[in-house]
């Protein structure tokens, strides 16, 4: 008999039979908890039924991949009391439809957009992080922040710098320079010894323990004072904060500008760049290593080579070439439902580890391909991410068996969107866990129901085909975002070889 995942698929398309209709009402006595996902099946089977049809002269072509229902009085009678298991979940559905309206809200107030040689003091911060007020410390390097009003901020470590809003920010100690645009006028920058309020500017700042200097490189700015009258500084001008200050010539070269920082980020992204390629060419001699696609293909070609020593290359459907982590990283860009690369994984592994480089543009659909084995059951695997943001490695059970979610806890906020990620997932038989990593950290550990071998076969990058539903339309579950790497071991890598891998 199939499992409640593949009778809650033939019930959406309307081929659910008497027999499998009376096995669906009796898993969910048994299991009350197949009543959520029962309800979000429902859920977004509804959204797609709502899709307009086509209009053509003539006649109407109902949407692609919506199925007209098909029912016998014996099916309608035995799901009406399948539905009244799980009356007690009505509440719950009436909130989450109330919720849906409701818009996600964010904190953060600027973003961390580029960065050289990172080093720092408070919390790590990667470049593409939105950033909440909140202290900044930073022992070495370069970081630009862009304030969410205009204002473009560099800053020099060591220094510290408190976020405040997204026109506002106190330096404690360090340089910085400020470009502030027409749009940001009024930016404010507070120091212990005074504050700045730029008119449109651009201005390097200089703070110490003992005392504050502003340079005025372009533009006009104001310094207040407690005590003292608020005094103007316009282009070419420095002043230091001090009750009899006398007027200083601006001098830019002592500041981080923007061409330094194109500079050395080339010459970082090239060193990184260079480091991952030397670390590339050693995956190869592991023996458990099966595939490993680094995307460095020509972008003519339509297929995806195994640098892996042994193992077939991967086949490009739909999918669009892009640019990867680094200048010179190839990647794949998926958008479209047509999108994915297809690729031959172990017919059967005992232990399992994979990893790749993603990043993410959005969750629009309920899941989120990563890799998928093609159809469902006998010990399949679908790696994927939840609608709501959770990472998770679906296992399908043995025939008669039920399958088993492995989830993280939500992960993919929409602060994480449009950031490179690594993820990583192992499968490990021996400790009778999953356990997910997200930039080498580990997320969380599931205890395994089953740690017999799994068998993901064809699978999918980025997409899914259910062989199950050719006919009946294929359950749309493919990704938004870009991915320039994946590697699949038939064996469990340690947490410190996938922390190496996430640098």
């Amino acid at each position: 008999m199939p499992d409640a995942d593949t009778l809650i698929q033939h019930y959406l398309e309307g081929t659910l039979t008497d027999a499998e209709a009376e096995e669906l009402h009796t898993l969910l006595q048994n299991e009350p908890q197949l009543g959520s996902k029962l309800l979000q099946h429902f859920e977004m089977d509804a959204m797609l039924r709502a899709t307009k049809p086509l209009a053509v002269p003539g006649k109407v072509i109902q949407p692609a991949l919506v199925p007209r229902r098909r029912f016998t009085f014996a099916t309608v009678t035995t799901v009406a009391a399948m539905a009244a298991c799980i009356t007690l979940m009505g509440a719950w559905l009436a909130m989450s439809w109330l919720q849906s309206d409701e818009e996600d809200t964010t904190a953060s107030v600027a973003v961390l957009t580029r960065g050289v040689n990172l080093e720092w003091e408070s919390a790590a911060i990667a470049p593409g992080t939105p950033l909440s007020p909140g202290l900044l410390k930073l022992k070495s390097g370069i970081a630009q922040i862009e304030f969410y009003q205009g204002a473009r901020v560099l800053i020099e470590g060591p220094a510290e710098l408190q976020l405040i809003s997204s026109g506002e920010a106190t330096c404690t100690r360090g340089k910085l320079s400020a470009n502030v645009p027409p749009q940001a006028k009024g930016f404010r920058i507070n120091t212990p010894k005074g504050t700045i309020v730029d008119l449109g500017t651009e201005f390097g700042l200089d703070v110490s323990d003992a005392s504050a200097e502003v340079h005025v490189f372009k533009g006009e700015v104001e310094l207040h004072q407690a005590a003292e009258s608020m005094k103007s500084l316009k282009e070419g001008q420095a002043m230091a904060f001090a009750a009899k200050a006398q007027p200083l010539a601006a001098n830019a070269s002592s500041f981080a500008s923007l061409n330094e920082i194109n500079v050395r980020t080339a010459l970082s992204d090239r060193s990184q760049f260079e480091r991952w390629q030397a670390q590339s060419a050693l995956l190869k001699n592991d023996p458990s290593l099966k595939l490993h696609f680094d995307f460095q293909d020509d972008e003519a070609a339509r297929s995806l080579s195994n640098r892996a020593a042994q193992g077939e290359d991967g086949s490009i459907v739909g999918a669009s070439w892009t640019t990867g982590r680094w200048p010179g990283k190839g990647a794949l860009e998926f958008r479209h439902v047509s999108d994915r690369a297809r690729l031959s994984a172990p017919a059967e592994v005992k232990a399992l580890t994979m990893a790749m480089w993603v990043r993410i543009s959005g969750l629009d659909r309920a899941f989120n391909s990563l890799f998928m084995s093609e159809g469902w059951g006998d010990r399949k695997i679908h790696w994927q991410i939840t609608h709501d943001g959770r990472i998770r490695l679906g296992i399908a059970g043995m025939p008669g068996k039920n399958h088993q979610d492995c989830d993280t806890e939500v992960f993919f906020t929409p602060e994480r969107f449009g950031r490179w990620m690594h993820l990583a997932v192992v499968f490990d038989p021996q400790s009778k866990e999953v356990r997910h990593y997200a930039n080498g950290s580990l997320l969380a550990k599931i205890a395994l129901k089953d740690p017999s071998p799994l068998k993901p076969g064809i699978a999918e990058l980025g997409n899914w085909n259910d062989r199950r539903s050719i006919g009946n339309g294929i359950a749309i579950r493919h990704l938004s975002g870009t991915m320039d790497e994946f590697a699949l071991w038939d064996r469990v890598l340690s947490e410190a070889e996938i922390r190496g891998m996430a640098k």
